[in-house]
């Protein structure tokens, strides 16, 4: 009976992060709403986190659903989307030398389906498959945000406003601003704002004239990304999907029912 009690506090814990999903939630927050012990509720996430069932933001110390349950429910497409882009990200690695991360909107978040480090270690660079970040943080997120129409900017905005301290000072006006200049090259960039110091450049991808698919984003640390190495990672973005047959992941979608 006491491994099924195990078995049940943790089916307790992982709908107490769903219930808190998009937010995310805190273990302090979970013991007081499960009645849960502060012991017994770590132990649990932290098995959860080992299998990738959640995730936790380093920032925030908030915990989400992560990448494993993800797929277990409703990302067929979005792992199609990963099977259809993993030569491209692997051949940008193989171009660029840099890390490499791909990432689909869901709901007012990022998500990382893929991380491909590159030949310089970024040891300040804490995403990883199945984390979630707020659209606007990071340079995946960023272009996400930016292919967004005016309307749905400013819907996120005032959803997310009281997540972007955990990530980075700036006021709202401020990421208005980032998202015209994306929208104006065609390519967001992560200057350093956010708390890690990583450099990255990123951009939408997908069939023409259509919603974008994913974003992908070159990553790197702040010596390495001067004016002239982000103009060449920006040109590798751009010729690396350019010309790629988006066919097939159509035919995806209406398998999937996307």
């Amino acid at each position: 009976m006491k491994g099924s009690q195990s078995v049940y506090r943790a089916i307790a814990v992982l709908r107490g992060v769903a219930r808190h999903h998009h937010t995310g939630v805190t273990v302090t927050a979970l013991c007081d709403e499960l009645d849960l012990t502060l012991a017994t509720t770590h132990r649990l996430l932290q098995v959860l986190l080992s299998e990738n069932i959640l995730t936790i933001d380093p920032y925030s110390k908030k915990y989400h659903l992560g990448l494993e349950l993800y797929s277990l429910g409703n990302a067929a497409h979005d792992f199609a989307v990963r099977e259809h882009l993993v030569i491209h990200l692997k051949n940008l690695k193989k171009l660029s030398g840099e890390t490499v991360l791909l990432f689909v909107r869901s709901g007012a978040d990022s998500l990382c389906l893929q991380r491909i480090d590159g030949e310089t270690a970024i040891p300040s660079l804490t995403l990883t498959e199945g984390s979630r970040r707020p659209l606007g943080v990071g340079a995946g997120g960023l272009a996400l945000l930016a292919a967004q129409s005016n309307r749905f900017v400013e819907k996120i905005l005032r959803s997310n406003v009281k997540f972007y301290g955990d990530y980075f000072d700036a006021p709202v006006d401020e990421i208005r601003r980032w998202v015209d200049d994306s929208r104006r090259r065609g390519f967001s960039f992560n200057d350093g704002r956010l708390k890690t110091g990583v450099r990255a450049v990123g951009m939408t991808v997908g069939p023409p004239s259509e919603p974008p698919v994913a974003a992908v984003s070159l990553a790197t640390n702040e010596a390495r990304m001067t004016e002239e190495r982000r103009i060449e990672l920006e040109r590798l973005l751009k010729a690396q999907f350019e010309s790629h047959d988006w066919s097939l992941l159509r035919l995806n979608d209406q398998i999937y029912g996307g």
